[in-house]
Parts: C-alpha cells; structure tokens; sequence
C-alpha cells in the first residue's frame, strides 16, 4: 500500500510539472515546483517507512525545512523586489 500512494505521488509530480512548464506566471511555476518538492519527500518518506531506513527520514525533514525557506525567499523576493529590505 504505501508503495502504491509514492506510485501515487510520482504520478502527480508528472501532472504539476506541465504547470511548471507551462505557468503563466512566475507564481504558478514556483507554486508549481515546490509542489513537486513536497510530493517528492512525501515518496522519500514512504520509501523510508517501508525500508525502514531511518537516516532518510531526517534527510526528509531537513528537504523539507529547506523547501518552506526557499519559499519564504522566493515571496518577500517577489513581493518587495528585493531581499534586503
């Protein structure tokens, strides 16, 4: 079962990345991406789960710290122009 929903999860990366291709705007193509981010460590994650590979699942969590930064980083960017304001 778990392998069916990262099957699942792999499928639905496929989908979000015609939005990544072709978004009409920046947002779309950024919202686009870290959906695939996120769809990805959730694979990672139920790889790890059924493995039972413990280091992946911290190396999951840190993926996904860095994902929730880059777009924090990617908004204020956007928003104000600039990163140091």
């Amino acid at each position: 079962m778990i392998i069916g929903l990262a099957i699942f999860f792999t499928i639905l990366s496929f989908i979000v990345s015609y939005r990544v291709v072709i978004g009409p705007t920046i947002t779309d193509r950024l919202i686009g991406a870290d959906t695939i981010g996120i769809f990805m460590s959730m694979v990672m994650l139920m790889i790890a789960l059924e493995y039972d590979i413990l280091l992946l699942i911290d190396i999951v969590l840190a993926y996904a710290v860095l994902l929730f930064i880059d777009m924090l980083i990617y908004a204020k960017y956007f928003e104000h122009g600039e990163l140091y304001r």
